[in-house]
């Protein structure tokens, strides 16, 4: 009993030994903050904690070059025992007389494994930089990026409102990059400047702004007769010229030099003897910014006035879908009236009308609905004698508030 005892207590022992052995070196900093090391300009030691289970070495260098220091940096000691307990090390730093931060890097090695500290120190005479120092917005709004370095925290302070600066303050010894923005300038040729802050340093970056305005609406549409005209004006800080691509639609004054004034101008338009058409508009200045408008005419559309079109429907509410027979009149570019009652037109052109109908009740195919609102949309053929579409809207039918669909085809 005692030899089994005995033997046992060997092979545990044997087991935790060989399992010790097995174990992988480390090597950590007593804490992560520490990696990153903020320091004075003036010549200093300062010391590093770490955890190394296996034997390590240290050095230490500076990103600036050694060869270029009068006096280099140390660190001591320069080697050690592997351990458990928590080791240190001090490294001393010369005096940072220079303008601009001095960035060392203290590296130490056990086995396959290192750490690295990195060491910033700020200079006596102070770090403030911005690049670049000036920038033209274009008139259409737009962006630049802002490379920030300091060695100390830092703000930014807007003269304008009109600039936008994001973010406006940051740490030092962090890179930054600031986003100055400005929208569309309708208003005319614009400075301003963005101050930045940082200890008792100050740098400024000028910004300028052209303007650019045309007060015509991107989109617009225009009757059928003619000739007519539409007035507009250009500010413009820049030269600018202006084209259509549509001879019906003509401009007054198609190039102009910059102004401090909006300048008056003046577009004809012919009368459309066919079907709605489109014209497009084009103002650019000589920074290449470009303003895009579109001027749509309608068709005449008297020849549907007063029209008689008849034909079927066939509508979907909930389970129940009927087939009936549909009428409408076309009255004028406003106005239809459907089986008896009156509609709004929401849209007409010589290719397509879409109109709403409002029914307190109406019975159809044995069924009655009321409260219904309905909108049809649809689609002239091409000799404009047959007109097919979708239809939408919402009712009650038998006391339940449902979903209608469906769709209609009609002709004259």
């Amino acid at each position: 009993m005692n030899k089994a005892y005995i033997l046992l207590c060997f092979f545990i022992f044997y087991s935790c030994s060989w399992g010790t052995h097995d174990t992988p070196a480390s090597l950590r900093p007593y804490s992560n903050a520490s990696l990153i090391c903020n320091i004075a300009p003036a010549s200093n030691s300062y010391g590093f904690h770490f955890y190394s289970s296996a034997d390590w070495e240290a050095f230490i260098d500076c990103q600036q070059g050694e060869e270029e220091m009068l006096e280099r940096p140390s660190v001591y000691p320069q080697s050690g025992l592997g351990s458990s307990s928590l080791q240190s090390v001090n490294f001393t730093v010369p005096e940072n007389n220079i303008d601009q931060t001095l960035t060392y890097y203290l590296t130490i090695v056990s086995g396959e494994r290192s750490l690295v500290v990195t060491i910033r120190q700020r200079s006596e005479l102070g770090i403030l930089s911005v690049d670049p120092a000036e920038f033209l917005f274009p008139a259409l709004g737009g962006s630049v990026s802002v490379e920030l370095e300091s060695n100390a925290d830092w703000t930014a302070r807007v003269e304008a409102d009109w600039v936008t600066v994001a973010p406006d303050s940051g740490r030092g010894y962090e890179d930054a990059f600031v986003s100055l923005s400005a929208p569309h300038n309708r208003t005319g040729y614009r400075t301003s400047s963005v101050l930045f802050l940082a200890d008792t340093m100050t740098r400024v970056v000028n910004v300028s702004q052209h303007a650019f305005h045309v007060s015509l609406p991107l989109e617009q549409t225009v009757s059928f007769d003619g000739p007519h005209t539409v007035g507009f004006s250009v500010l413009s800080s820049l030269p600018w010229e202006i084209s259509s691509d549509a001879a019906w639609c003509s401009v007054q004054t198609v190039a102009h030099d910059e102004s401090d004034t909006a300048v008056d101008n003046q577009i004809s338009i012919e009368a459309n003897p066919g079907v709605r058409r489109t014209a497009r508009l084009t103002v650019k200045n000589t920074h290449d910014e470009r303003l895009n408008y579109s001027i749509t005419q309608n068709s005449d559309l008297r020849a549907f006035y007063d029209t008689d079109w008849s034909g079927t429907a066939t509508l979907t509410a909930a389970f129940i879908t009927r087939t009936g027979s549909m009428n409408m009149t076309i009255v004028d570019d406003e106005n239809v009236i459907v089986r008896g009652y009156p509609g709004q037109i929401l849209e007409f052109t010589d290719e397509t009308i879409r109109f709403q109908v409002f029914l307190d009740e109406i019975s159809y195919e044995g069924y009655t609905g009321y409260d219904v609102t309905a909108v049809f949309t649809g689609t002239f053929s091409a000799d404009q004698s047959r007109i097919s579409g979708t239809l939408s809207g919402r009712g009650t039918l038998m006391g339940i508030t449902l979903n209608v669909s469906g769709t209609w085809e009609l002709s004259r």
